[in-house]
């Protein structure tokens, strides 16, 4: 078949012009997506595959290659984006110049389906059909030198106002670290907070999503724990610098944080500002040397450029399959997600990225006081869910919002994943958590039970050694390892009320109070390890069992000052070491026992 072959041909030659085929495999034996420039070849008609033959034998007739300078001219203006068309395989790299015919200078944030999407950076506002060419090189911003002193606000917006134009400074996208100089992930960094270092510990080098709902009351939300975490690192990891990409709001919160002083804040004032300032912070991080975290507080801004380039896509019937818009999205996200490394010098890129997840709760005219039944089969749920709120129906019970948060079930008119918002409603969700090396979700419904934080055991886990035999990365200590064997599989066993034991329940809640925090004072690794022996061991059961909150908050507090007070130097020197041996963990379980058997003295 003539147009077949021709589709054949017209498909090799764009993998020919392709950016980035070969693979790149993270530290710890995962294979990352493949970045891949998809041409208009992903159009599925023979008519539009004809029509992009046409437009390659033009490109050739007019002497254009990969080499060339021209970057077609402007196709649309949407938003803060300028809509290039670049001759067919020519597409530019992310980064790239932008030299258009009346001035203007800007650059390139990222392509889809052969269009070009820049921001414009200086001189007359680009108009449609004006000509584009590449400019000198890359988009370099003048970062602070490695030995300037690590701490300040940073507007990127007086940083473009000097790029292409001279400026000086630091490569913005910068190449990712290829696999050759890359080594596994050995090092945690500690945070401080017990849940994280317990359940989706964070290793030195390693990019770890942050999911929750807008929902959230702020002080259960990302940004707060975000603030726990960053004030965890300053304390206990000093020698890991800081940068923060935020906005003006996120730069004033972060002035009155105790881990302000000594962070670098690169602040954006729009989407596209954004973009620039996540690779920016992440190329400052890399040439500062030593260990680096990069916190982005928001993604969203990705979200809404991406959506945008969509449409316009669409509206130049750019049409692509739903698995190869899945793809282009990973390649999208993964240009920020693969800055994450660790080198062979030690030396590492550490990625905290803060993204909105979607609600469980119904919003607006859809939120109600309870459902009917009626409400869940309008919206199309799963037969599973409908079962089991049926059954809930015939027992006479009310299908409120508490209800169906306890169920995990979403709320019609919620837009949930799960619910009438399909899953294109998450997808975006799915692709980032494909990518990065652990996620952690913030539960509403744990929040509304007085968690802090509100983080979701079962939805929460980092995947640095996972499945490893021989390198064994890891992201957290020897000592943080030996305690927390059994802890997921004691929440878990806990999370199904109808299989779940009364032992179990028991033994669950004593873990869950020293998984609790509301005091955002860091803890330091030697306590978070008495805590969780005393939990994991069952030594907290009975004394938990009968104290409401506020006593086993104070019951713990007493039970870390009495093993310090009977071995001053345990603690600290877990704490510096990172290990538990043997001798250690039997010195601590005798304080432990000690202490409860005095206050079940002084109680009975």
């Amino acid at each position: 078949d003539v147009h077949m072959r021709a589709r054949v041909l017209l498909l090799l030659l764009a993998v020919a012009h392709c950016h980035q085929l070969t693979p790149s495999v993270r530290p710890f034996g995962r294979v990352a997506p493949v970045r891949v420039r998809l041409s208009p070849l992903a159009i599925a008609s023979d008519a539009e595959s004809t029509a992009f033959e046409a437009r390659r034998e033009a490109a050739v007739a007019s002497g254009l290659d990969e080499d060339a300078t021209s970057l077609g001219s402007v196709v649309r203006r949407e938003g803060e984006l300028v809509v290039l068309e670049p001759p067919v395989g020519c597409e530019p790299a992310d980064g790239s110049l932008v030299a258009f015919a009346d001035g203007g200078v800007g650059a390139v944030l990222f392509c889809r389906v052969g269009l070009a999407f820049a921001t414009q950076l200086s001189g007359p506002a680009a108009v449609l059909g004006e000509a584009a060419s590449r400019g000198a090189g890359n988009l370099t911003l003048p970062l602070p030198a490695p030995d300037e002193a690590w701490a300040g606000e940073m507007s990127v917006r007086s940083l473009l106002a000097t790029a292409g134009r001279g400026g000086g400074g630091g490569a913005v996208f910068e190449e990712r670290v290829p696999q050759a100089r890359r080594v596994p992930i050995g090092k945690p960094l500690h945070t401080g907070v017990t849940a994280v270092d317990a359940l989706a510990p964070i290793g030195r080098g390693q990019s770890m999503l942050l999911l929750a709902p807008e929902t959230l009351p702020s002080a259960s939300g990302s940004a707060a724990l975000a603030s726990r975490m960053l004030s965890g690192a300053a304390q206990f990891a000093p020698e890991v610098k800081r940068v923060v990409v935020t906005t003006a709001e996120g730069a004033e919160a972060a002035q009155r944080s105790e881990w302000g002083d000594g962070s670098r804040l690169l602040v954006a004032e729009s989407d596209a500002e954004l973009v620039v300032a996540a690779q920016a912070a992440c190329s400052m991080a890399q040439r500062a040397g030593g260990d680096a975290l990069v916190v982005v507080d928001d993604l969203a801004p990705l979200l809404r450029l991406w959506r945008a380039a969509v449409r316009v896509g669409e509206e130049l019937g750019r049409v692509v399959r739903p698995e190869e818009e899945g793809s282009m999205l990973r390649g999208f996200y993964s240009c920020l997600t693969e800055r994450a490394h660790r080198r062979l010098g030690g030396e590492s890129v550490t990625l905290l990225l803060l993204q909105p997840s979607p609600s469980v709760r119904a919003s607006g005219a859809a939120a109600s006081d309870a459902f009917a039944l009626g409400d869940f089969e309008a919206a199309g749920f799963s037969q599973r869910a409908l079962g089991r709120l049926r059954a809930l129906e015939a027992k006479g019970i009310a299908l409120t919002p508490p209800v169906l948060e306890k169920l995990g079930i979403p709320a019609p008119g919620s837009g949930h994943p799960r619910a009438d918002g399909g899953r294109a409603a998450g997808a975006h969700v799915e692709e980032l958590t494909s990518l990065v090396d652990g996620h952690i979700e913030l539960s509403e419904p744990l929040a509304a039970a007085g968690r802090s934080p509100p983080i979701d055991p079962t939805q929460s886990l980092t995947r640095i050694g996972v499945g490893s035999t021989k390198l064994r990365p890891t992201a957290s200590s020897a000592a943080m390892r030996a305690v927390t064997r059994a802890l997921r599989l004691e929440l878990a066993s806990a999370a199904d009320p109808v299989a779940c034991e009364p032992a179990q329940r028991i033994r669950a809640d004593a873990c869950i109070s020293v998984l609790q925090q509301p005091d955002t004072t860091p803890v330091s690794l030697g306590e978070q390890v008495a805590l969780l022996s005393a939990a994991t061991d069952g030594l907290l059961d009975e004394a938990v069992h009968t104290r409401d909150a506020a006593a086993t908050d104070q019951l713990l507090r007493d039970l870390l000052a009495a093993v310090s007070a009977a071995a001053p130097e345990l603690l600290p020197k877990v704490s510096r070491s990172g290990e538990l041996t043997e001798a250690q963990a039997a010195e601590l379980r005798g304080h432990t026992r000690e202490f409860l058997a005095r206050e079940e003295g002084q109680t009975g």
